[in-house]
């Protein structure tokens, strides 16, 4: 039996925020409200306790609450309109603490994002989930030990995303005028359960000399599937992979240089571990900038296992595909790949049911996989447009390839209030 679309299978599978406190009540920030709501965010913060809900009701003609905002319990942050945002502007530093959590559903932040405070937890001690929110001008940045973090379903106009341990899926991250890269994942320690990290499903817009999605780990497996990077520099770039021999996914990316001041490079792997495997399969590369490029790049100290199989890198390519990977495969580089404004393709006749042939990996339609981000079940339409307002399944494991009698087994992640 060929796998079940993504959004398909989790009609029932919803799984709810854990409660923390038997006792734990709702806190309503209300400008000029009276008793028992808040005048402003922090005062509610100050009085909550593990478990609370903030809930925001939004000032007059949806001024932003000005603060900042110092989390240091376990708390949730939601808009007080149903499917609505709740609009803020400023910073809001999470304490570090082992068990902690913190979850912000539908924060619209016109300046400011969320950022980590001083303390110590465990390794990946206090949780974070970011989602479906909208920061105007910052992002989330919580690149520490401390947090493993989920940034899901956010719109980040002029900011990135940084972080050592988590998830970042369905994103629409523009950092073109930020210095840094768009999405980084850099962790550092080890010594717990290998899990999967999951860059999947995000739009991506990097600045000149910064990555769109840079991940340099050994940590965790890193899943790096159907995001449409727009770069300047380097599209996809990762160092290490884990130890174990468990593979990490380069799969089904639309990538395109749409500015560039040297060379560019579309997929570069760089001081790979030994005993590490990557997979590069089924992205399409392209550019509009006219300088020289490269499509997948094998660069220096590299020690792993790179397998490089139906890419699709367009024609005029400086170097399209580097020498010297463990295996190289089913690539086309001699046709041309033109893209429409939200990254599907305009002209690309090489891509289109050009992916991986096997069925596990065919497009929802069932047809044979197009390459990049609107390819195979992971298609980048599974997680935009943004912000619809309702409830949502965004993210699921389950088996590629069911054979008849197996049970499927699927596991769900999903939000609401």
């Amino acid at each position: 039996m060929h796998h079940t679309p993504l959004m398909r299978l989790l009609a029932a599978l919803l799984f709810g925020g854990a409660t923390l406190s038997t006792f734990a009540v709702d806190r309503i920030v209300e400008e000029f409200g009276s008793a028992p709501t808040y005048p402003n965010i922090a005062s509610a913060v100050a009085a909550a306790v593990d478990g609370d809900r903030i809930l925001v009701k939004n000032r007059a003609g949806d001024i932003p609450w000005i603060e900042n905002i110092t989390v240091d319990k376990s708390l949730q942050f939601l808009s007080y309109a149903d499917n609505g945002f709740f609009v803020v502007q400023g910073n809001y530093s999470i304490v570090p603490a082992t068990g902690r959590q913190v979850t912000l559903i539908g924060m619209r932040n016109t300046a400011g994002g969320i950022q980590a405070a001083s303390g110590t937890s465990a390794v990946r001690g206090t949780r974070v989930r970011v989602i479906d929110s909208y920061f105007v001008n910052g992002g989330v940045q919580l690149a520490s030990q401390y947090f493993d973090v989920d940034v899901v379903g956010c719109t980040l106009q002029n900011g990135t995303v940084g972080l050592f341990y988590g998830n970042v899926i369905g994103n629409d991250i523009d950092g073109s005028n930020i210095s840094d890269e768009g999405i980084s994942v850099t962790p550092n320690v080890g010594g717990f359960p290998l899990d999967t990290c999951a860059i999947v499903g995000n739009k991506v817009k990097s600045s000149l000399s910064y990555e769109g999605i840079f991940v340099n780990s050994q940590h965790q497996v890193i899943h790096i599937r159907n995001n449409y990077v727009q770069h300047g520099w380097m599209g996809i770039e990762v160092y290490a992979g884990n130890t174990s021999g468990v593979q990490n996914l380069i799969w089904n990316n639309t990538i395109t240089a749409y500015t560039g001041n040297s060379t560019t490079y579309g997929i570069s792997l760089a001081n790979t571990g030994s005993g590490s495997i990557w997979e590069v399969m089924n992205n399409a590369i392209t550019r509009t900038w006219n300088g020289t490029s490269r499509g997948i790049n094998r660069d220096s100290g590299n020690n792993g296992q790179i397998n490089v199989y139906f890419n699709h890198v367009a024609s005029g390519m400086s170097i399209p595909i580097s020498t010297g990977f463990t295996f190289e495969g089913n690539n086309t580089i001699n046709q041309p790949i033109t893209l429409n404004a939200d990254g599907t393709f305009a002209n690309a006749p090489g891509a289109i049911n050009g992916g991986n042939p096997a069925a596990p990996f065919y497009d929802l339609d069932l047809t044979i996989g197009d390459a990049g981000a609107y390819g195979a079940s992971y298609t980048l339409t599974n997680f935009h447009p943004l912000h619809t307002g309702a409830a949502r399944v965004y993210m699921a494991g389950h088996p590629f390839n069911v054979r008849q009698g197996s049970t499927l087994r699927v596991r769900a992640v999903a939000f609401d209030r």
